[in-house]
């Protein structure tokens, strides 16, 4: 339910954003210009909108890596999950459901569980709307035209929370001939299906649609051997449609609408690791048969284990074009996103703790102004203001059915309004013709209040707490740009970044803690370079990030709650893009990419200790604490950051074979390699997932102009086994080790059928 607040605030800017296009529309329709060229699209150009225009990604001074959906669809990556073997520097957490869904980037990530009062580092922006919540990205990816993921701090244009980098998805236009396009998959082991479908085309002269859909389904690939059931399944459904009107050349109204759900059996860990003595858990579990090891994907419990989740938006954007090539932009945009989550968190057969159920609703609407000059003039510029509102209200339960009567419960509520506001630009001085100075700066004000409540029914107990806190933040970029020639460059950049504070949500009883805002700043430099002859693009970045009050989650093995922990933070390393597309008629791509990132801790010498951690591993006392207290900290200062190897490289390539004047032969390989890692926090020495490389491959045969394709998939073929996260067994020994392994983690072999017309 929307808070009066909200819902005033809502209508108020949604008029506003109706005016807007009012006074635009008959000014356009009395508009005779010419409509804008397109940009034109070579061998060795790809067009992006990572700084909020249309630009050649060799002469963006960021650095961005883009996947395209020819790419994506011809190894059959479905998943936004699946841009971390996509994209050097980019790791995902996927694990307990979608609300502890978290990108990192360069090492730098909040993956807050259930933290509703604070956001990730990572922004993900779909077709120009900011999502509020990280959680709500967890999708598939079925009609996306390219995905741009800029690596670092992005406080100017895209600001809200962008203190790692943003994540940009576009999906297709409307096209202005009609076009359809279908897919069907099955792989194997669990049978996992696939289907979608995309249609697109003109309406009349003036008036464009499309409209795609899609279904997936997928056995579970964890054993529970109480009584049968497979974990960690799938059965999502979506669609999203789109209009898209120009009544002039001069102005173009897009409304999208969007739905997605994922239900599932999920999402359940397994035992990794057993220290002696046993607990409960490790002797329940030994006692049916289950062996622990990375390899383990066998549980045993009787309780409820289920993820739903649903999200809906709709958006509008005008784009105005004026004369001198003037663009105003305007996007009004709402969304929802609703998660019901249980899990049988005693990890046991047995009637400890069967339910653990939480619920939670966010309701976000967002409204940008955005105006962009014409370039090639001594100055360009994009300048524009920002609103958006975020209203997220959750509860949870947790039932303990052994308790004597009367029945014992613990209820919690949690409500949380964030209103963020911003006037920002950024400008290019263009000194000469090769010579350019670029500058930029961003506002923001952040407020955010929260209500939390929790409930001991038996003991008649309840805890409440209220907070507000806002801040007002200066972000800005500065930096300039060399052409060395009409195809290299070089820039150097430095940009300050910032991340709002909040509310820890999660610590224990009725308490909330004040967490400050995350502020980085990134030094930049990096080569652009483009070899026609050899038709070859070679590009490379260096970076140093510092980052302050850095904030970050993990499993308190004490407590058994996500706090929120805030120290500082460095990170830094080299970035490089090489694609080689030979001339035809070989047909031939080939790509390598990779990142070094050396990410490591600041001064944080009360970090928490690991479970189990002895004062021999460095496991300490509070400061002042009486003689023989129990360790509670540890000093982390200057160790490596969980969740960020050391090294990640990607090798691709994509080869077509005429077979007839009517047939075709391609093959494509992707193989994404990531060294050592951490995987859990606190950092535990013991919770490192050792290097592995996913080798993915396709084979097809197409019609001549790929009217049809029948294809013959295989992802991770060297079987190599994974995780994504560990923690502290639950209800066992505390240095014992659970782990969460994905559907990757395991090799899969399918066919696709794809046709368009």
């Amino acid at each position: 339910m929307m808070s009066p607040r909200y819902r005033r605030r809502r209508i108020l800017l949604s008029g506003v954003s109706i005016a807007l296009s009012a006074l635009l529309a008959p000014a356009a329709l009395a508009q005779t210009a010419s409509p804008a060229p397109e940009i034109e699209r070579n061998d060795g150009d790809i067009v992006v909108t990572a700084q909020r225009r249309a630009e050649n990604l060799q002469d963006v001074p960021l650095s961005v890596a883009v996947v395209g959906n020819e790419q994506l669809t011809a190894l059959k990556f479905n998943e936004t999950s699946d841009l971390q073997y996509l994209v050097p520097s980019v790791t995902l957490i996927n694990a307990a459901g979608p609300r502890n869904f978290g990108f990192f980037i360069r090492g730098i990530g909040t993956s807050t569980f259930s933290s509703e009062a604070i956001e990730g580092s990572t922004a993900y922006v779909l077709d120009g709307v900011v999502l509020g919540q990280s959680g709500s990205s967890v999708t598939d990816l079925p009609d996306v035209e390219r995905i741009e993921v800029l690596r670092g701090p992005q406080g100017t244009l895209f600001g809200k929370n962008a203190s790692a980098g943003v994540v940009n998805v576009v999906t297709r236009r409307p096209s202005r001939e009609f076009e359809a396009r279908g897919s069907v998959s099955w792989a194997w082991p669990d049978n996992d299906r696939r289907f979608s479908a995309y249609v697109s085309g003109p309406l009349t002269d003036t008036l464009r649609f499309s409209l795609s859909g899609r279904r997936n389904v997928r056995d579970g690939y964890v054993r529970n051997l109480a009584d049968g059931r497979r974990f960690n399944n799938r059965d999502e459904f979506g669609f999203r449609g789109k209009v898209e009107f120009e009544p002039s050349p001069d102005l173009t109204i897009t409304a999208i609408g969007d739905y997605f759900e994922r239900n599932a059996d999920c999402c359940i860990w397994t035992l990794y690791q057993t220290v002696a003595p046993a607990g409960a858990v490790e002797a329940v579990a030994a006692a049916a048969g289950i062996v622990p090891g990375l390899d383990n994907l066998e549980q045993n419990v009787n309780g409820d284990v289920f993820s739903e989740a649903r999200s809906r938006g709709f958006s509008v954007q005008g784009d105005y074009r004026f004369g001198g090539g003037y663009t105003l932009t305007s996007i009004t945009a709402w969304r929802r996103w609703q998660t019901h989550d249980g899990l049988d968190s005693d990890s046991s057969p047995f009637n400890l703790l069967d339910s653990n159920y939480a619920d939670l609703t966010q309701n976000q609407f967002s409204q940008e102004l955005r105006l962009a000059s014409p370039v090639g003039n001594a100055i360009d510029y994009v300048v524009g203001a920002y609103y958006f509102d975020s209203d997220v209200r959750s509860r949870s339960i947790q039932v303990f059915p052994t308790v004597p009567l009367p029945f014992f419960s613990r209820r919690a509520r949690v409500v949380a309004e964030t209103r963020n506001m911003a006037l920002f630009g950024q400008a290019n001085l263009n000194l000469s013709d090769r010579f350019k100075l670029i500058a930029g700066a961003r506002v923001v004000n952040e407020r955010v209040e929260a209500d939390k409540s929790r409930v001991d029914p038996r003991f008649n107990l309840t805890d409440a707490a209220t907070g507000r806190t806002e801040s007002t933040a200066l972000v800005w970029r500065a930096g300039a740009q060399y052409d060395l020639s009409h195809d290299a460059n070089v820039f150097a950049t430095v940009t300050r970044g910032f991340k709002g504070g909040g509310f820890d949500t999660n610590i224990g009883n009725g308490l909330l803690r004040e967490v400050a805002p995350e502020r980085p700043t990134n030094y930049e430099v990096g080569i652009r370079t483009f070899w026609p002859a050899l038709r070859l693009t070679l590009n490379a970045t260096a970076f140093l990030t510092k980052v302050k009050d850095y904030q970050t989650a993990g499993r308190d093995p004490v407590t058994a709650t996500y706090p929120i922990v805030s120290s500082n933070a460095k990170t830094r390393g080299v970035e490089f893009d090489l694609a080689w597309r030979p001339v035809d008629p070989a047909d031939l791509t080939v790509s390598f990419s990779g990142s070094y990132v050396d990410a490591e801790w600041g001064a944080f010498r009360n970090a928490p200790c690991f479970g189990g951690q002895t004062l021999a591993e460095g496991c300490v006392p509070a400061p002042n604490a009486p003689a023989g207290s129990p360790g509670v900290q540890q000093d982390l200062t200057g160790a490596r950051l969980p969740f960020s190897p050391s090294w990640q490289l990607n090798l691709g390539g994509s080869y077509g074979i005429p077979l007839s004047d009517a047939l075709k032969l391609r093959l494509d390989l992707g193989t994404s390699y990531r060294s050592t890692q951490l995987i859990a926090f606190p950092n535990n020495p013991r919770a490192r997932q050792g290097g592995y490389t996913l080798v993915n491959a396709a084979i097809a045969i197409a019609g001549k102009d790929d009217h049809w394709k029948l294809s013959v998939f295989g992802k991770n073929l060297l079987d190599k086994q994974f995780a994504v996260t560990m923690f502290s067994t639950p209800f066992g020994n505390a240095r014992s080790l659970s782990q969460f392994r994905t559907y990757e983690s395991q090799r899969s072999i399918g066919l696709a059928l794809d046709v368009a017309f």
